[in-house]
């Protein structure tokens, strides 16, 4: 294998091609920690779950990763994730192929009927070491309590009840 070592690269600045540095389709460039694919998924309508056993949150997303070598980070953003009980609480969790993968975030009740947590993001970064399809999903339960957990009903001005989730294939 031989190496090329350059000062700059530059693309012709004019022209169908101008400013454009080209890589064939049957090649590709990694360049570490840049981002390589993103996937994303909206759930607009109100979602609740009274189960005390971890089910889907309809946050599913499949990504085929482009090197061995890749990173994967999983972004969920909750409207208005609560419970709206007193003695409710609720979890959220990562899956990844089926099986548990890291904890993400908890709303209880204890001391307010109507507890919020208002707009949690959260993320994980995962290395998968594969090439082949890997389904990232987000599953919620409730841990105590009677009441239902929810997200999607923080409110209804400025689109607030939108949640949303995104899978992204990171270089390295």
């Amino acid at each position: 294998m031989s190496t090329l070592t350059v000062q700059t690269l530059q693309a012709p600045t004019s022209g169908a091609n101008a400013n454009k540095v080209i890589i064939p389709s049957t090649n590709s460039l990694y360049a570490p920690n840049h981002i390589v694919q993103v996937l994303t998924q909206e759930i607009t309508a109100y979602t609740a779950t009274s189960s005390t056993s971890a089910v889907a949150t309809g946050f599913t997303l499949t990504i085929t990763p482009k090197s061995t070598a890749s990173k994967i980070r999983c972004t969920v953003g909750l409207c208005g994730f609560f419970c709206n009980s007193v003695n409710t609480a609720g979890s959220i969790y990562l899956h990844k192929n089926g099986s548990f993968v890291k904890y993400l975030h908890s709303v209880a009740g204890y001391a307010n009927p109507a507890a919020y947590s208002t707009d949690p993001i959260m993320q994980v970064t995962d290395s998968p070491s594969t090439t082949s399809a890997v389904t990232y999903a987000i599953f919620w339960k409730r841990n105590s309590g009677s009441a239902n957990v929810n997200f999607n009903n923080y409110g209804t001005a400025n689109n607030e009840t939108r949640s949303w989730y995104t899978v992204e294939e990171i270089a390295q």
